[in-house]
């Protein structure tokens, strides 16, 4: 048996736990069969005494685990009391949370409320076709209004998600675009050099006119001499060289040097200063470097009584220095001339052409080889090698250099030889450009 220690009532459930009437925890105790009937005129004492209720005013089929709500005194209206039976829930109720109590006369006022059990209680299950009974005094059980229900809570709006973030767009590379720009260019700018040189710098060049003469000699095989006539070409400024070494000649060595006193025409207009050595058993022709000639000088290694072995010329010549940066003038030169040799001797075949060194100075070559037919000694080879020298020291004007070779000189045996083997050597080797 469960008594409550606040009101003492008395419940005969032993899993009664909250007593009905004000939610205090219930004790155990002893109750003995005595009946205590409780008069309705004693109802109206608020003060007297709460005495234990006799078990037949209980229904049989009250079922004291079922939760109601007590309401404070003075809040019942004094409607008719339902009497109805109280059917037992299917489900196990828990009583409700604490109501603050209303305020109470005489000894319940003295009575603190217990404290409440520390473990959490689950929330208040109800049906809402149960009524809920309220418990007031010790009277009948009266049916009471059903319970509010708690208003519903509002569900949170479900937080927008926001959109991942794109991976940030890959900046092209400008490379490709770039080279492709710097090829269009370059093809651009190549055609419009290959057009310059064929419509303008090549016709232009084709106007040069190089002549070939063969000087008057008693000899079999002609020594031709050379006229270079000036070109269009822009001339380029170039640093003073600096002085060459001085040439220490050999005994028998002569000297020649370049004079302007005889000179007329075109090696009068052209005239520039330079020197070189040649051996004093050489022919000099006497018909170079005077009024109408078209040689600075010509001197000839001969065989007796009339047959020519080696020969070296000096023309003059119009070019651009330095050689490196102007390939393709002095491949048009070599062209004009190379044109020119071919229709006077036979067999004429151009050999090779490129940069070269003649002495101290740069220069442009090309070599050749024919024949020199039907003469006393029988058919001869002939070998020759041009060397173009440009300006020096800043000047407009430089010298075309012709040797000459006959396979009747016993130490050249090839083209190859002209210059390097035989006397020739030394000539080139004296070769200076300035006065003395």
């Amino acid at each position: 048996m469960k008594r409550c220690p606040k009101c003492s009532r008395t419940y005969t459930t032993n899993t009664q736990k909250f007593c009905t009437h004000d939610g205090v925890v219930l004790e155990n105790a002893d109750v003995g069969s005595e009946t205590v009937r409780i008069e309705p005129s004693e109802l109206n004492d608020q003060d007297a005494p709460t005495k234990a209720i006799s078990r037949e005013l209980v229904p049989s089929d009250f079922d004291p685990m079922k939760t109601v709500m007590a309401r404070p005194d003075g809040t019942v209206t004094d409607a008719s009391r339902s009497t109805q039976d109280l059917s037992s829930p299917s489900a196990t109720l828990y009583p409700p949370p604490a109501m603050p109590p209303a305020p109470l006369s005489g000894s319940d006022q003295a009575s603190p409320a217990p404290p409440q059990s520390s473990a959490p209680l689950p929330p208040p299950q109800s049906s809402p076709s149960a009524p809920t009974m309220a418990l007031t005094g010790s009277g009948p059980i009266a049916a009471s209004a059903p319970l509010p229900q708690p208003p519903p809570q509002p569900q949170s709006a479900p937080l927008p998600q926001q959109p991942l973030a794109a991976p940030p767009a890959r900046k092209k590379s400008r490379l490709p675009l770039v080279l492709g720009i710097l090829v269009v260019l370059l093809v651009l700018g190549g055609g419009v050099l290959g057009a310059g040189y064929f419509f303008v710098l090549r016709p232009m060049l084709a106007r040069r006119t190089v002549t070939v003469e063969p000087s008057p000699s008693p000899v079999q095989t002609s020594t031709p001499t050379i006229e270079s006539t000036p070109n269009d070409v822009a001339q380029k400024d170039a640093n003073i060289p600096p002085e060459p070494p001085a040439y220490s000649p050999p005994a028998d060595a002569v000297e020649f040097v370049n004079s302007k006193e005889n000179l007329d025409g075109k090696l009068a207009e052209h005239y520039l200063d330079f020197s070189f050595y040649y051996p004093n058993r050489w022919h000099k022709d006497p018909s170079a470097g005077v009024p109408g000639a078209r040689n600075y000088a010509l001197v000839e290694r001969r065989l007796p009584p009339d047959y020519t072995q080696e020969s070296f010329a000096v023309a003059w010549s119009s070019s651009a220095a330095p050689v490196a940066e102007n390939l393709a003038l002095f491949h048009t030169m070599t062209e004009n001339l190379s044109s020119q040799l071919a229709g006077r001797f036979p067999g004429y075949r151009k050999v090779s052409e490129g940069q070269t060194k003649a002495g101290v100075y740069d220069g442009y070559e090309f070599r050749f080889e024919g024949q020199s037919k039907n003469t006393d000694k029988g058919d001869l080879k002939l070998w020759g090698r041009v060397i173009f020298l440009p300006p020096q020291g800043g000047g407009k004007d430089g010298v075309t250099l012709l040797m000459l070779a006959t396979s009747l000189a016993p130490e050249l045996k090839s083209v190859a030889d002209v210059g390097v083997k035989g006397e020739l050597p030394m000539i080139l080797a004296s070769f200076r450009f300035g006065k003395k």
